[in-house]
């Protein structure tokens, strides 16, 4: 039942598109289609693919058309009450193509590396609220959002040859690494919980950085109201002038809720009394939890209807009536 209710919500949720295209590979599931690549060639552009929850991870895709693709969230089994079912739509990679600007990305559970290649113009592409084993981009790219995502492994901007601007906001990131030919990234309300292994032409504004990053390069960035783990003498000489807006040498025993009683990304909140709380820019926290667009646990945006939980009978006697009981709500 909630796989049928799905879509006709998140139509309420997205207008935008022209058509909503809905896959699902689970066994005994008579959906229209169980690739997410078969969707996405019968997809016009900027149509709406709704990629719903399986046991079964979905196909590798490669984007050349303007297209939306949204999941069901991630960390469903430890962040109870937001989805009916606990099944992410997972899969292991996302490639964009010529042709893929403006597509946009939600709730997907990607288990290994959304790139681009070499020599591949993209822009004003979306990335938002989804799990990410590694994020790769070495093409020619304008334009970029990232905001939401948990990022497991690396985000990784290379020598891109023609980079107009990326905004990486809200997301807790592994690690971090930029090319000396990248230019206008803005880092707003990260935790970066390893090194940064190098950073060029970069504002760095309320993030959290937990990594050692003693090995860190700094070149004409601006960074100010961070919290580090490190001392200030660690990063002095780095490249770019590190001032006194910056917190210096917190502990991250100080900084989070932690992990106990908590979850994967629940465990990044802030507690009580940590020197992240209104360290940022105007007063505001510092970290992927903070500012006017915080993180939202499991990847379920704001606004985003959602069947939390559905009752269905074991079984009913011939012709008898089934009843099944759900509930819904926006969250």
């Amino acid at each position: 039942m909630n796989r049928l209710l799905l879509p006709l919500l998140l139509c309420s949720f997205l207008t935008q598109a022209q058509n909503i295209l809905r896959v699902n590979n689970n066994v005994g599931v008579n959906a229209p289609y169980t690739t997410i690549a078969s969707a996405i060639a019968a997809a016009g552009v900027n149509d709406i693919i709704i990629v719903e929850g399986s046991v079964t991870a979905y196909d590798n895709i490669t984007i050349t058309k303007k297209v939306n693709i949204i999941g069901p969230g991630y960390f469903l089994l430890e962040n109870l009450n937001f989805q009916g079912s606990t099944n992410s739509a997972s899969l292991s990679t996302i490639s964009l193509g010529a042709g893929s600007d403006g597509s946009s990305f939600f709730g997907l559970n990607i288990t290994g590396n959304i790139s681009i290649a070499d020599n591949v113009p993209s822009s004003n592409l979306t990335v938002s609220n989804c799990r990410i084993g590694a994020l790769t981009l070495s093409g020619t790219v304008n334009n970029f959002y990232i905001s939401g995502c948990y990022i497991t492994n690396n985000l990784v901007f290379t020598n891109l040859s023609q980079f107009t601007g990326a905004i990486v906001s809200n997301n807790y990131i592994s690690g971090f690494g930029q090319g000396s030919l990248t230019t206008l990234v803005n880092l707003t309300h990260n935790i970066i919980a390893g090194s940064i292994s190098s950073s060029y032409n970069c504002d760095f504004l309320n993030n959290i950085l937990i990594g050692q990053n003693n090995t860190s390069r700094y070149y004409n960035s601006i960074i100010k109201n961070n919290v580090f783990t490190v001392t200030q003498a660690t990063l002095d000489g780095a490249g770019s002038p590190i001032d006194g807006t910056n917190f210096f040498s917190a502990l991250t025993t100080d900084l989070f809720v932690g992990l106990a009683n908590n979850t994967t990304d629940t465990q990044w909140k802030l507690k009580a009394g940590s020197p992240a709380i209104g360290a940022g820019i105007s007063g505001v926290d510092c970290g992927m939890y903070g500012g006017n667009n915080p993180y939202r646990p499991s990847g379920i945006q704001l606004g985003q209807p959602t069947i939390n939980s559905i009752t269905v009978p074991a079984s009913v006697q011939q012709n008898g009536t089934l009843n099944v009981k759900v509930s819904a709500k926006v969250n």
